[in-house]
């Protein structure tokens, strides 16, 4: 008996590892890369959902739970019946931790205010922890088939942040899907494979607006032969053969600048950002003699950028965007724009298209603007 115990202990080890490795492709499939802030949070609340399910099982099935604690060595514990009493806690409070922690999954200033409110979210902490741990073991089941796919067709993937609010998912899609096709990539949307959209709307079902910044209600992929985009709330995944991820990779990093998506996730990056736009759309209006009040509020914008404290990969994408601002306006400082080669980028305060006959209203990044054409509008605004 002893003997088989630690083949089945050893046996249970290893799968743990694999469990552990599935849990970790679950979490980066469902909710694509979440900010670092935030993914603490979420796997706390991920792996407390799956002991809580394990915890509520052993209750309920008393066999389940003896063939649990048959694994426990009971030498190191003074009472097995206070084994019990924990699981039994356990099941009673982890639900209510998990409401807790989901108040860190939004901003301090989005968190509720009142008592009353507080006490509402750490209670829907019980359907979100069931519907959270089934998505969970769903996506377990399901990420090894979609990784070994991926291993067949030796397909690599790579990760763009793009933090995207729920009314501007589809017009963000649309403006990645303009970009692949001025470069040569025509692709065609499609729904998110079922092996996504189920688990989803399980978890929608079961959580509902605890998770409205994390899963996308029209999960949607662009899609051709050799490449797949897939657009989450907060993360953008590139995958596809190895040369072709680092083309489309290129591609939208240098023409996908001014959407309607955050690509910093902080709050004080996201705060650079908005200057970034406001003086865009303020030179819009402006003429070559006053790119020189412009270019001083870039450079203020600049020392107040290099004062922040933000991860290297968030510095390195306002660089990238004041880079792309500065350029712009030397360039119609010193006269040498020529006419734009793309003017289906809306202004401030216009409604776009998403490509599926919807519109969307305006918001705080109104226009999709490229590195290549940015100095081209602001000569088409000069001669106007």
């Amino acid at each position: 008996m002893a003997s088989l115990q630690l083949i089945l202990t050893s046996i249970f080890r290893s799968l743990g590892k694999i469990l552990n490795t599935a849990f970790g492709w679950a979490t980066a499939l469902l909710f694509g890369k979440v900010p670092e802030k935030r993914q603490l949070y979420l796997s706390a609340i991920a792996l407390a959902s799956i002991l809580w399910l394990v915890v509520l099982l052993g209750v309920i099935f008393p066999r389940f739970a003896a063939f649990l604690l048959a694994f426990v060595p009971m030498q190191s514990i003074a009472h097995a019946w206070w084994v019990r009493i924990v699981m039994l806690a356990a099941a009673v409070l982890l639900p209510a931790g998990v409401g807790v922690l989901s108040l860190f999954l939004v901003d301090p200033d989005q968190r509720p205010k009142t008592a009353g409110d507080r006490i509402k979210t750490i209670l829907k902490g019980y359907p979100f922890s069931l519907g959270l741990a089934l998505t969970i073991l769903l996506m377990i089941l399901f990420a090894p088939v979609m990784k070994a796919r991926d291993f067949v067709r030796r397909w690599t993937s790579t990760h763009i942040p793009m933090v995207v609010a729920a009314k501007d998912y589809l017009s963000v899609v649309g403006d990645v899907e303009r970009v692949l096709r001025d470069g040569g990539l025509e692709t065609t949307r499609d729904r998110a494979s079922w092996m996504l959209r189920l688990p989803t709307k399980l978890l929608t079902l079961f959580a509902g607006g605890a998770v409205h910044k994390l899963v996308a209600d029209q999960m949607t992929v662009l899609k051709r032969p050799d490449l797949e985009v897939l657009l989450h709330p907060s993360d953008l995944i590139i995958r596809g053969k190895d040369r072709d991820v680092t083309r489309t990779h290129a591609l939208l990093t240098e023409h996908l600048t001014f959407t309607h998506a955050y690509q910093t996730w902080t709050k004080e990056a996201n705060q650079i950002e908005d200057r970034f736009t406001a003086l865009w759309n303020e030179a819009h209006s402006a003429n070559g003699s006053e790119m020189s009040g412009s270019l001083q509020k870039l450079e203020e914008i600049g020392r107040d950028m290099s004062r922040l404290e933000i991860p290297y990969e968030e510095w390195e994408v306002l660089l990238r965007e004041k880079l792309i601002l500065e350029r712009a306006l030397l360039r119609v400082a010193a006269g040498l724009a020529e006419e734009p080669e793309d003017a289906t980028g809306p202004r401030e305060g216009a409604a776009t298209s998403d490509g599926m006959g919807h519109t969307a209203g305006p918001t705080r990044r109104s226009h999709p603007i490229s590195r290549r054409a940015a100095a081209d509008n602001f000569s088409a605004s000069k001669r106007s």
